[in-house]
């Protein structure tokens, strides 16, 4: 995915393009859209830390209207082929801001595409079903980031600033959004004028470096999918807590295996307790990829019941937690708070990275998983 931001880099230019039409838009009392055929990109990002507050889901009950803008993304250029969301954006006059593969009929309906077509090593797409919609979709949200961050820089130099979210597990985070949740726009701010190219630029450079520091966990990636293929030729099973947005859904997306059982979503960062304790049995394997906190008592469960866990957090600004320690940790690369990118005179930071890493993490260990478990 190193290749994905470098890849995105000479895009910079027509992403500030498109981002200034959208912008246009907006400040004509336009609304903004995602959509798209499968459900993790919406997710990815709507309601999202680091993420514009008034943008909307898609919803074909009430088509966008002509001086609106749909951001619409896919991830494979056969199978994400929704006919009705196809027919609605080709008679839509909305701005339509395509992400996604150019060889889709998707592109054929979009005003502007923004595409994500890197060249796949074949050793990669094997291990992953021959799926490339892995690779695909994580570039996609290096797009969708990239094009937030220029689309609030063409807004900066209109005089306005968009209401960002802040995590809401952050501390006060809560109460901090909840207080703009009726504007689009901050009716008084200290953001300057931003220069094109410098919010999506720096966001690159930062994703970037957090996939860099995610090269450095090879090791124990290497270990996680031995103990996972450990406990799949034991005919046990892998209970995966996946976190919200982006990552809950790639259990059973395109190239997934289905080695991984996943547990019911659950807001906040812990499964629920009740359903480790009736689903967990010894030899099983704990799978948790979360965002900031051990959960403590998830991890006692798992102790109890016989289990090996994995863990993959970033960490918060607290001390260790107490509790169990898992025996594989995986650091995913991004900091606390989990959005990247500084704006000046804003008080928040901008454009997440979690969403990237962590299902960058999952599908790591899925695609060594399958390589160790063809070769046995």
């Amino acid at each position: 995915m190193i290749d994905g931001t470098r890849a995105a880099q000479p895009l910079l230019a027509d992403i500030a393009q498109a981002a200034e039409q959208a912008a246009s838009r907006l400040l004509n009392d336009g609304n903004i859209y995602i959509a798209s055929s499968r459900p993790d990109f919406v997710s990815e990002g709507f309601i999202r830390s680091g993420g514009l507050m008034m943008l909307r889901e898609y919803d074909p009950q009430n088509p966008p209207a002509p001086h609106d803008v749909v951001i619409v993304g896919w991830s494979d250029i056969k199978a994400d082929s929704d006919p009705d969301l196809l027919s609605q954006l080709d008679k839509s006059e909305s701005l339509v801001i395509g992400i996604g593969p150019t060889g889709s009929p998707f592109a054929s309906v979009a005003n502007i595409i923004l595409p994500s077509d890197l060249a796949y090593p074949e050793t990669v797409v094997a291990s992953l079903s021959h799926n490339p919609y892995p690779i695909v979709s994580l570039q996609n949200l290096i797009l969708l980031w990239t094009f937030t961050g220029e689309l609030v820089a063409a807004l900066s130099r209109k005089k306005h600033m968009p209401v960002m979210f802040q995590s809401v597990l952050v501390p006060g985070a809560r109460d901090r959004n909840a207080s703009f949740r009726s504007r689009r726009f901050h009716a008084v701010h200290d953001v300057p004028p931003i220069p094109a190219g410098q919010l999506g630029s720096s966001y690159l450079d930062k994703i970037s470096g957090s996939l860099a520091k995610l090269l450095g966990e090879v090791t124990a990636l290497v270990h996680t999918a031995e103990a996972c293929v450990e406990v799949l030729s034991n005919e046990k099973r892998i209970h995966a807590f996946l976190i919200s947005h982006f990552p809950v859904h790639q259990a059973g997306a395109p190239g997934d295996p289905g080695y991984m059982t996943p547990l019911e979503t659950f807001t906040g960062e812990t499964p629920d307790l009740a359903e480790l304790e009736s689903k967990l049995e010894p030899g099983d394997l704990f799978f948790f990829l979360g965002y900031y906190r051990r959960p403590a008592q998830a991890y006692e469960i798992a102790r109890d019941r016989g289990c090996k866990i994995v863990g993959i957090i970033t960490g918060a600004d607290e001390p260790a937690a107490s509790g169990p320690a898992p025996d594989h940790f995986i650091h995913p690369g991004w900091h606390y708070t989990d959005s990247l990118v500084d704006v000046p005179g804003y008080d928040v930071r901008i454009l997440p990275a979690s969403g990237i890493l962590q299902s960058a993490v999952y599908w790591s260990v899925v695609g060594g998983s399958s390589e160790r478990l063809a070769s046995s």
